[in-house]
């Protein structure tokens, strides 16, 4: 008798230590998930959406390759030329030719093509003109300035008065960014170019930083960059007339 006391003051005992059962009002359901588990999900959501992202990134960045590469390869058949061999105008004007910013053909040398626009308001291809002069702007002030409005920009011409060859330094230089884009500038050159020790020939896509880019064209004297911003609605009739001949054999190589 006295051992099953023992044993029932024993059983009570252990009992009183176990921790209390979650009492739950009628229709209560124990079946929120885990602090964790929301977490995981979160995080989840979150790489699927950084992964959607790269991958339109990467689709960009390629398109904007292939694009440079085509219009290398249309300008030349338009030019009738093999190569541009350095006449950076020439190379500039069928570049917005190919691309429509332009349908008539201005061109000239690189020291004189950022006059050509500075004081238009809209190309004949129907893209409106924003420029940015270099007594107000440095290079990278102004590429900035463009990116502020326009995060992903295309369409950058940059024009120099004066170069570091022989021959850039009389007639100066131009060239045509295609796009900047998540830091990095997509543009090609008339002449070849070492960019981060990376040598690209006549019309190759170059890609760098910005920061690079600003760097490689630091000793050059700027003249200003002019921005071309698609309009809504193209002009009915071309607003700029023909500067020069479809011929490019008349420019000055930049070199």
């Amino acid at each position: 008798m006295i051992r099953w006391k023992r044993a029932l003051a024993l059983f009570l005992f252990l009992l009183l230590l176990l921790p209390p059962c979650a009492a739950f009002a009628d229709g209560e359901k124990d079946d929120a998930p885990p602090a964790q588990e929301d977490a995981l999900t979160a995080r989840a959501a979150d790489q699927e959406a950084e992964g959607k992202s790269a991958r339109v990134n990467v689709a960009a960045e390629e398109g904007l390759r292939q694009q440079i590469q085509a219009t290398y390869t249309a300008a030349k058949k338009r030019a009738r030329r093999k190569s541009f061999k350095g006449y950076c105008g020439a190379y500039v004007a069928n570049q917005l030719m190919v691309l429509g910013i332009n349908t008539s053909y201005l061109s000239a040398n690189g020291n004189n093509t950022f006059e050509l626009y500075r004081d238009l308001e809209i190309t004949s291809g129907g893209y409106y003109i924003s420029a940015y002069r270099a007594k107000e702007y440095t290079l990278e002030e102004a590429l900035q300035a463009i990116l502020r409005k326009e995060p992903a920009a295309t369409n950058i011409l940059v024009g120099f008065q004066k170069g570091v060859s022989s021959a850039a330094k009389k007639y100066g230089h131009v060239l045509f960014i295609h796009g900047i884009r998540n830091g990095k500038v997509f543009y090609s050159d008339s002449c070849s170019r070492t960019v981060d020790d990376v040598k690209y020939k006549e019309g190759e896509p170059i890609v760098c930083s910005l920061e690079s880019f600003v760097n490689l064209y630091a000793k050059y004297k700027l003249d200003g960059v002019i921005h071309f911003r698609q309009a809504k609605k193209p002009p009915q009739e071309p607003l700029i007339e023909a500067a020069a001949s479809t011929s490019s054999e008349n420019l000055v190589s930049e070199g």
